[in-house]
């Protein structure tokens, strides 16, 4: 539940949640402080808060996990599941921003995910008092954009959330023939009935070789 008092214990343009947990007994609390004394004096890191109780610790969870419930509190938006190279992190952003900025002024971008396997969920929530229809057209416009963009960097348009039924055509599209072939012959081989999620992965109304 979002609570309408909570702030950012830090200001900062970009800021990182992390949370240590050992099966053994190790003291993590002074490795993380002398890790963020460290980057903090390479100025790597701007600034930090640790958490002092359980409660704590969920207060800045809630900052995480109350960017998801806020944006289906305003109904529909653009969301994405890309994945690209650690390293392309800030020019994923920073192109994606650039490209709402340009083409589809108003629209706000909101990029949030886990920065340590190089996925980002780039959502993007239209203008307040835009129609739902106008707001799905040009979202769909924002979504193709944001494909091109992480294909450029050589990234992937899904990573944790999988492929399904939404991004089916886009994955399917983007595969060489021989990739096609090989995808079809493996699915045929599990499922040879096409009871396991069909239209899932593979396009339904698609004509395989």
């Amino acid at each position: 539940m979002i609570d309408a008092d909570t702030v950012s214990p830090v200001e900062a343009p970009v800021h990182v949640l992390i949370e240590l947990s050992a099966s053994v007994a190790v003291d993590l609390r002074s490795m993380l402080v002398d890790f963020l004394a460290g980057a903090m004096e390479s100025g790597l890191v701007a600034d930090a808060v640790l958490a002092e109780s359980v409660a704590q610790a969920r207060a800045f969870w809630a900052i995480r996990e109350g960017l998801v419930e806020g944006q289906a509190r305003r109904g529909y938006h653009v969301r994405t599941d890309l994945a690209v190279r650690i390293s392309d992190i800030p020019a994923l952003i920073d192109q994606a921003r650039q490209f709402v900025a340009l083409e589809h002024p108003g629209w706000l971008p909101q990029a949030y995910g886990h920065a340590g396997d190089g996925n980002i969920h780039f959502n993007v929530l239209p203008p307040p008092g835009i129609a739902e229809g106008e707001a799905r057209a040009q979202g769909a416009e924002i979504t193709a954009g944001l494909y091109q963009i992480v294909g450029a960097l050589g990234g992937s348009i899904s990573a944790e959330h999988g492929i399904g039924r939404t991004r089916h055509r886009t994955f399917w599209a983007g595969l060489a023939p021989a990739h096609r072939r090989l995808i079809t012959a493996l699915k045929r081989t599990i499922d040879p009935q096409g009871s396991m999620n069909p239209g899932c992965l593979l396009p339904s109304t698609e004509t395989f070789p």
